[in-house]
């Protein structure tokens, strides 16, 4: 298991879980999200989460919700901050703001959401038995990665080369996570493959340009707090530019955006409440299994599809889980 670092200076009182405080009522939970504060789909997810807990036996639990956005230095910021108040329990959105949490304490219970293959990346001993303070529920897997070349050759079936958008939020240790399946399909289905590292908004334009200029390509957005941050601005120049798109977060095909296949993060993100509702009665984060999602949704933006000149097929609508038009 990958060795992390603890934040200096915190008191060795932190060992252990602190049931007297909670025992007592001073329960102190605190949240970690990838958006801005105030960002509508920040605030649909935390208010998720605040009614999850009030539906599992904390009706009054208050939350100290922080709002990172996509700054990586402004993620590590808040991390340290909400590790030094020492927290009963801290949640955990996305990869990005786990991996910040959980380089600054072996102590404090973390329950994380949208961490993906948390063994591989040293979060936890094993799915079944997590074995320190992290547990959580994944979102997302790797084969999502050739899934979502699939869905892009079939609906549009001129597809030869498909573009993975990948940045630090959706790699770890400088490694993304669905680039082999996405590169294995690829191949297979006889499209070129490319996964393009980019690290700010202004990196974006040129790729989704590049892919319109040569008239037959694609894109696939894969999920993390850039893509979170910047959604909007690549369904706008996906449309714009005619390029059809295969987003992993679902919002984005309501958004605009031509294709979405991935999970509700609302409903686990309620499934993760019930966890630290648990840790809060004393369980220990240990023993609680790691959970993936128990449905994926593939939405299609009818209205997209038609401004865009791309036939969907009826076969490829009668696999769509919601049809937007």
């Amino acid at each position: 298991m990958r060795r992390r670092t603890v934040l200096a200076g915190l008191p060795v009182a932190l060992a252990g879980w602190p049931r007297a405080a909670l025992a007592q009522g001073q329960a102190h939970v605190a949240a970690l999200w990838p958006f801005a504060e105030g960002d509508p789909e920040g605030r649909v997810l935390a208010e998720s989460f605040h009614a999850g807990l009030r539906d599992h036996g904390h009706p009054d639990q208050r939350v100290d919700d922080r709002w990172t956005g996509a700054d990586r230095e402004r993620t590590r910021l808040l991390a340290t901050e909400l590790v030094a108040a020492q927290p009963h329990v801290i949640f955990a959105y996305l990869s990005a703001q786990l991996t910040a949490v959980a380089a600054l304490t072996k102590q404090i219970p973390i329950v994380f959401v949208g961490a993906s293959n948390p063994v591989r990346f040293g979060f936890v001993e094993s799915l079944q038995r997590p074995g320190g303070n992290i547990t959580g529920f994944t979102l997302y897997e790797a084969p999502l990665g050739g899934k979502w070349v699939a869905a892009l050759r079939e609906a549009v079936p001129s597809l030869r080369r498909v573009t993975l958008l990948s940045n630090p939020s959706t790699e770890i240790r400088g490694e993304n996570l669905y680039a082999e399946p996405f590169r294995t399909t690829a191949a297979a289905l006889g499209i070129e493959p490319a996964v393009v590292k980019i690290d700010t908004a202004a990196d974006i334009e040129p790729v989704i340009a590049d892919l319109a200029r040569r008239g037959d390509g694609g894109l696939i957005v894969a999920p993390g707090t850039f893509s979170e941050a910047n959604g909007d601005h690549i369904v706008a120049l996906t449309t714009s530019l005619r390029v059809p798109a295969v987003f992993a977060i679902r919002r984005f095909a309501y958004r605009g955006g031509l294709m979405s296949y991935g999970p509700d993060p609302v409903e686990t993100v309620r499934r993760a409440a019930a966890y630290v509702g648990r840790i809060l009665r004393g369980e220990n984060p240990a023993t609680l299994p790691v959970q993936a999602p128990t449905k994926f949704d593939f939405i299609v933006n009818l209205k997209t599809a038609r401004s865009m000149g791309v036939t969907i097929s009826s076969a490829l609508l009668a696999q769509a889980d919601e049809i937007v038009e």
